[in-house]
């Protein structure tokens, strides 16, 4: 019995990923590996790119492709792979996204006019270099066999004339590793 090929890896997100992590996955990396746009990506793995998705966003069959999956793994002999793996047979660690929050401080003037306010936003995400498995045999470079790096994400946040203190922000972020940023504003009193 052939091993069914890991949709999960392929997409990159963990086994217990919500229906929308997957299709932000999938966007993301169906943007970035398009035969049309990357003449270095050959078109069967866009086509298992395809294929996990569909199996993956549809409810019926994840649940049978996990079955299926789990009866392969509990018969594979052990690899070394497994020395590294965080769970058996997956070898990524899984970057949860969440939201932040912060604090802004404004003038008087600041806040009464409005403006653009650039922010670069800290955020941990899949190391790219070894694709979240932090190395097979010996520890990635970049992110010391962590499977995740920091990076910063560039924000310009847009804020309204008259804001006043202690007004909270919800900056929705076309980012898979954040789902939004809330900012509180303080009015510096002098």
């Amino acid at each position: 019995m052939d091993k069914p090929k890991d949709y999960y890896r392929i997409l990159g997100v963990s086994r217990d990923a919500s229906p929308g992590a997957i299709k932000r996955a999938y966007r993301r990396l169906a943007k970035r590996y398009h035969p049309d746009v990357s003449a270095n990506v050959s078109q069967e793995a866009f086509q298992d790119l395809q294929a996990a998705y569909e199996t993956l966003a549809d409810a019926d069959r994840r649940r049978r492709y996990d079955e299926a999956l789990g009866r392969a793994e509990r018969l594979e002999p052990l690899a070394w792979s497994f020395v590294r793996s965080p769970a058996v047979g997956d070898l990524r660690r899984p970057i949860q996204p969440g939201s932040l929050s912060g604090e802004i401080l404004l003038t008087r003037g600041e806040a009464a006019n409005g403006g653009v306010l650039p922010l670069d936003v800290p955020l941990t995400t899949t190391c790219d270099l070894c694709e979240g498995t932090g190395g097979y045999v010996f520890d990635c470079e970049r992110c010391g066999g962590e499977g995740k790096v920091e990076r910063r994400l560039p924000l310009p946040i847009s804020i309204p004339p008259g804001v006043r203190d202690g007004e909270v922000f919800q900056v929705a972020v076309d980012d898979p590793g954040l789902l939004s940023v809330f900012l509180t504003v303080h009015i510096r009193r002098f």
